[in-house]
């Protein structure tokens, strides 16, 4: 596995990992949500929208130099919030990987290398939303440091401080 900055030409692929890690519930060997459904949403479509604008920052896996999972960051607003909005300051993290690469360590090589960014570029601290549900990646974040700042719902917004 490799990794490299994400860049405005990953936006499908950040796409698609957007779908995989809304779509955590299903059945192996199902597919994901549709993205259409997805992008229909605006809340969750903000997550990629333009992505690549200023303080947008992440990172994609490769295996044999095709895309296997990514890990980015990007601001959000009040006026139009993310899942994970803390506040303006606060990048909201999200995080997919292909079903054939999950449990293998990747997620977490991707967190490290996002976290590690947000560090380099100065961010206070990133945010995430992840269902209570999601044990699995529950567990990841909690290893990571990050601890749950609110709920919505069966939805736990977490924080991790960085300075």
């Amino acid at each position: 596995m490799t990794l490299r900055p994400a860049t405005t030409a990953d936006r499908p692929f950040l796409t698609a990992m957007l779908a995989e890690a809304a779509s955590w519930e299903r059945e192996p060997g199902e597919p994901p949500y549709a993205l259409v459904d997805l992008l229909g949403v605006p809340e969750v479509a903000g997550y990629i929208e333009g992505w690549g604008r200023p303080g947008d920052f992440g990172v994609v896996a490769e295996e044999a130099g095709a895309p296997a999972g990514a890990c980015w960051c990007r601001r959000f607003t009040p006026e139009h919030p993310g899942y994970d909005f803390i506040a303006e300051d606060v990048p909201g993290l999200s995080i997919g990987v292909l079903p054939a690469y999950q449990g293998s360590g990747r997620g977490r090589s991707l967190l490290t290398a996002v976290v590690s960014e947000a560090r380099r570029q100065g961010v206070r601290a990133l945010g995430l939303s992840v269902s209570e549900r999601n044990l699995r990646a529950r567990r990841l974040y909690e290893r990571a440091g990050f601890v749950v700042a609110g709920t919505e719902g069966d939805s736990l917004t977490m924080r991790l401080d960085l300075a």
